[in-house]
């Protein structure tokens, strides 16, 4: 197992220090946040989690740091939260799950439901934050998909988003293997799309990714 040293610290907090993180995978010029933790590990550019981090967060990480606006990826606190990361090792895996689904039912699909208000299928969207089944969440993407099909282009579009959003929840909802990345993909979907960019760079900011990462992070604070 890889031992997440002082030494393989100081390289990635240079290496963020010094370099921009991507969309994608990117290279060893700008290499995303899971290989630019590679890099500095072993000299690899891969975007496997390394075995000494949290295999949850590393999952969420992939699927958010694509997916957040590129100010808020590059941003100090991102940068200096993701050198916590590393070191979080595989013991308290479901502590964490909590945290991100949590954070999927509690403030990413509620933030919403003022969309699912106007287009018609607000009660579903309210009834699926709340009960937070994988049943309630299928019957909030049907009528997401009757709406988008009885809308014009525009709110089609984002109603079919918000459909795509509650069938991820409701995989989330059941399916424990691949759930970080379901809760993550979750606030992916939501954030992109609904609205135009500048309503979306504000949902992020809203729904704050960097904050649950650093809650399932930072489990000690929970003890």
């Amino acid at each position: 197992m890889t031992t997440y040293t002082p030494e393989i610290r100081a390289r990635l907090e240079q290496y963020l220090a010094t370099h921009t993180l991507p969309k994608g995978m990117g290279s060893e010029e700008s290499a995303c946040s899971i290989a630019a933790i590679n890099l500095a590990i072993s000299g690899k550019m891969t975007d496997d989690i390394p075995d000494c981090m949290s295999e949850v967060i590393g999952k969420a990480t992939i699927t958010l740091q694509d997916s957040m606006p590129d100010e808020m990826r590059n941003s100090a606190r991102y940068k200096a939260w993701l050198p916590t990361a590393v070191g979080t090792g595989r013991e308290r895996e479901q502590e964490r799950l909590k945290i991100l689904m949590e954070w999927m039912w509690g403030t990413v699909l509620p933030h919403l439901q003022a969309f699912a208000d106007e287009k018609g299928f607000g009660k579903e969207w309210r009834t699926m934050c709340s009960e937070r089944t994988q049943e309630a969440a299928y019957a909030a993407a049907r009528v997401a998909d009757a709406a988008a099909d009885a809308a014009a282009d525009a709110a089609a579009c984002a109603a079919r988003v918000a459909a795509r959003v509650a069938r991820v929840a409701a995989d989330a909802a059941v399916a424990a293997a691949v759930a970080a990345a379901r809760a993550a993909d979750a606030a992916d979907y939501a954030a992109a799309r609904v609205a135009d960019a500048a309503a979306g760079a504000a949902f992020w900011e809203k729904i704050d990714p960097i904050g649950v990462l650093e809650r399932m992070t930072k489990l000690e604070d929970k003890q």
